[in-house]
């Protein structure tokens, strides 16, 4: 999907993204993430991404009233308002639990890149002080771009960032096409910034 010479960004919070890769191994092991993941395993595709960051198809009013439980301030929602199993007023209940809510729809059928580069970039711009949560119907739009996420924010290796999003699915051609558009500005943005660090 992608090829073995593209590099993570050089991007201002890769030191930060580090440090949440980091404390996200270290958690891993921890009792406190085992029992967070027990009360979590039961939402939909549900994917711990970091210490900061959790992704997910839909949840329900119960599972989003557990996400602030366990200490997640945001959601993000990355689906349409008439998904098939979207939750009615959403925003309102978010909002009810003291959750901030951002959605950013992209269509299934023909997801704008540069909505997904905003995406990626709240994201990086989120889990930096908050504990987020990133939802679609699902998480099949969110996990292709935690595909690139894992790649560009925390420099993980493709061949780990793709057995990852397999787990979730197979991107279809528009998902895939999406992937590699949003892979050749993110490349872009890495080569401008490599050129202004050389002038």
């Amino acid at each position: 999907m992608m090829t073995d010479h593209d590099k993570p960004l050089d991007i201002d919070s890769q030191v930060e993204s580090d440090d949440l890769q980091n404390q996200s191994q270290d958690d891993f092991s921890d009792h406190s993430h085992d029992e967070l993941l027990k009360k979590l395993q039961d939402i939909e595709q549900f994917e711990w991404i970091h210490a900061h960051l959790a992704t997910s198809g839909q949840p329900t009013i119960e599972q989003l009233a557990e996400i602030k439980a366990q200490g997640y301030s945001t959601i993000v929602n990355l689906a349409l308002s008439d998904a098939s199993n979207h939750l009615p007023n959403e925003d309102r209940l978010c909002l009810e639990l003291g959750l901030d809510y951002i959605q950013v729809p992209l269509l299934w059928e023909c997801p704008s890149s540069s909505g997904a580069l905003f995406v990626l970039d709240l994201i990086d711009h989120l889990v930096q002080e908050q504990k987020i949560w990133v939802h679609c119907a699902k998480n099949m739009r969110v996990s292709s771009l935690i595909f690139l996420y894992r790649q560009f924010y925390l420099g993980m290796d493709m061949s780990d960032a793709d057995a990852l999003l397999e787990k979730i699915w197979q991107p279809n051609e528009t998902w895939t096409g999406l992937i590699h558009a949003v892979r050749l500005q993110l490349q872009a943005r890495q080569s401008t910034k490599e050129l202004a660090q050389l002038s």
